[in-house]
């Protein structure tokens, strides 16, 4: 790797290494006249060709001047041209200014923990940036520790804007494809899903103020597929259930940032902030008049649910204690922001029925039906009943399947909010589809009759009148063969016999003809997964990955389509992509040899 140490950058001369990334190399430098310290940022030397890598960079610069007005945001002093780097003889830069401090991830691995006070100023800092960003219109897509730096005199600087979006841009990172630090990411992000906004943010916000009240992240894994793949399926131990000191306020702030679905966060960064400000307040003084008293939460054990976290984890660091504290003494004004108000008549008593009246009230009722019914249903793998079922249950994430003797298993994902009626009605597929035989039937006799049909038409009358009579039978038959897949369309099995026909008797343009109709009249999963097969055969990638897409937004728990994910990127020479999808089928189905056969492949 080339070291630019005694270069000159402008007007800044190069001192030293400050850190590497994945795209770029950051330095020290100096001005040569006022001797005033800055950041340079070189793109790496392995992407100066890369088109769209170096138009990405200098994206970041421009979205950093774009931003440069907000005091927790790293401001931008210059940028280089194409034309003076060549003059140089370096490789594209910008140049930032310089901050004297570490970063946030430096804090967290040296320190032995960080007072309430310090959490709320760190989230205050980064929440304004963060809405800062927002209101200019860009995601930022990378929040994690490592990117917020703390100054020496306490202040907090948001850093590193490679792969920020602007939400009303096309993004250069290509479609269906994940940047962004596993560890911190949203579950949106994880899934490849294109219209990443705000929301994501706010989550990867929320898997680091976790990470700063627990010492821990919610979520490791052995490979950051596996990682990714809890953030979409898996409900994080609730903070107070691992640092008793959290305030329940502050628990629900953390738990409503990470909520799996986008609607069910914090909507702006405005609104989490609010929500932290009201960490000071006293709680509402109750009906009637009742008096109220404090109870120090830091004197609190709270009792711990079945799926508590217990005993010891483990971090790159080492292993650990569940039970961390926040750093010892902290001031007279924080403990107030750990504090709850409760009844004083009788109040113990009282405390645990309010406790157990809340977690009534918290319950989500799920209906769970299937056609046809009496299909076993289960729950996060457990055997609940035969459907229909009924069963009020805490808000979480929860794998559902429907098996019956003859059909398809249907497996779905739901994230439960409190409160919530959910009628769940799942069509179960037949194994061996209705009149698949006569489907079959009829795509062998009319390759039959194609076959047969000459290759230019006859000259005599006679000749002529059988050639437009055979031709109309054909139409005839593509008409009957099409109106049954219409009907069968979320078939897999019929799917899979038209295509196979067309493409064995060359009608491709035939085929996409009725896929786009039935984009229009039934635009299912299985449908768009069909037609980007189509478009994969064409070796149109770019429309296929974007049909893929389109059923992924349909049913992301589609078996079919997670293999079809999983073929396509290995296809495309992206194992570790090929990889997370193929993890995801399997979690979902377990009962793949073959996939898991695949997954071994690309090990």
């Amino acid at each position: 790797m080339a070291d630019y140490s005694n270069k000159r950058a402008g007007n800044y001369t190069i001192i030293r290494k400050l850190g590497d990334g994945g795209f770029a190399t950051v330095y020290l430098a100096q001005h040569s006249v006022l001797e005033k310290k800055a950041a340079v940022k070189f793109l790496l030397e392995d992407w100066v060709d890369d088109v769209d890598v170096v138009a990405r960079f200098f994206d970041e610069a421009r979205t950093m001047e774009r931003l440069h007005d907000h005091p927790s945001i790293v401001k931008i002093i210059d940028i280089a041209t194409v034309e003076k780097c060549r003059e140089e003889g370096l490789p594209p830069y910008f140049i930032m200014e310089f901050i004297d401090g570490k970063s946030l991830e430096e804090l967290i691995k040296g320190s032995e923990g960080f007072t309430l006070d310090d959490i709320v100023k760190i989230m205050v800092c980064a929440l304004s940036a963060l809405q800062h960003c927002h209101d200019q219109g860009v995601v930022h897509r990378d929040i994690k520790p490592s990117n917020f730096m703390i100054t020496s005199t306490g202040d907090v600087k948001l850093t590193d804007f490679g792969i920020a979006k602007a939400c009303k841009n096309t993004s250069k990172t290509g479609e269906g494809l994940t940047l962004g630090s596993t560890d911190y990411m949203s579950p949106e992000q994880a899934l490849g899903k294109r219209d990443l906004d705000y929301r994501s943010d706010i989550y990867s916000l929320g898997v680091t103020l976790y990470q700063l009240v627990c010492d821990r992240l919610p979520f490791v894994g052995d490979s950051a597929n596996a990682i990714a793949l809890k953030h979409i399926q898996e409900k994080p131990v609730a903070p107070i259930e691992i640092n008793d000191a959290v305030p329940k306020r502050l628990n629900d702030i953390i738990l409503r940032a990470m909520a799996k679905e986008r609607e069910h966060r914090f909507q702006s960064c405005d609104e989490m902030l609010q929500a932290l400000i009201k960490l000071n307040e006293p709680e509402a003084e109750q009906p009637g008049g009742q008096k109220t008293a404090t109870i120090d939460l830091t004197e609190m054990t709270p009792e711990q649910g079945d799926d508590a976290y217990a005993g010891e984890y483990e971090t790159s660091s080492g292993t650990h204690p569940t039970t961390r504290k926040f750093a010892p003494k902290p001031p007279q004004a924080l403990i107030n922001t750990i504090r709850i108000v409760l009844i004083v008549s009788a109040f113990t008593l009282l405390f645990l029925g309010v406790f157990k009246g809340y977690y009534h009230l918290t319950q989500a009722h799920l209906r769970l039906e299937s056609w046809p019914a009496g299909a076993i249903v289960t729950v996060n793998k457990e055997i609940v009943g035969s459907s229909p079922v009924d069963l009020s249950l805490p808000p979480m994430g929860y794998l559902i399947s429907f098996s019956l003797p003859g059909f398809a298993t249907s497996t779905v994902y739901y994230d439960v909010v409190a409160r919530q009626n959910l009628d769940l009605k799942q069509k179960l597929f037949e194994i061996e589809p209705p009149a698949l035989k006569n489907f079959q039937e009829k795509a062998t006799a009319l390759t039959a009759m194609l076959r047969r049909l000459p290759d230019a038409p006859p000259k005599t009358k006679k000749e002529q009148g059988a050639y437009e009579d055979a031709l109309t039978a054909i139409e005839n038959e593509w008409k009957k063969l099409t109106e049954q897949l219409g009907e069968f369309s979320d078939y897999e099995a019929y799917n899979r016999t038209f295509l196979d026909f067309c493409l064995k008797t060359g009608n491709q343009k035939r085929a996409e003809e009725v896929y786009m109709g039935l984009i229009q009249s039934k635009p299912s999963a299985m449908v768009f997964t069909f037609a980007g097969l189509l478009k994969k055969h064409e070796k149109d990638n770019k429309e296929a990955l974007r049909l893929y897409m389109e059923a992924w937004n349909k049913d992301p728990n589609n078996r079919l389509l997670l293999n079809t994910l999983g073929e396509f990127f290995v296809d495309d020479q992206k194992p570790d992509k090929a990889k997370q999808y193929y993890e995801m089928s399997l979690f979902l189905y377990p009962e793949q040899d073959e996939v898991r056969k695949k997954i071994a492949e690309l090990k």
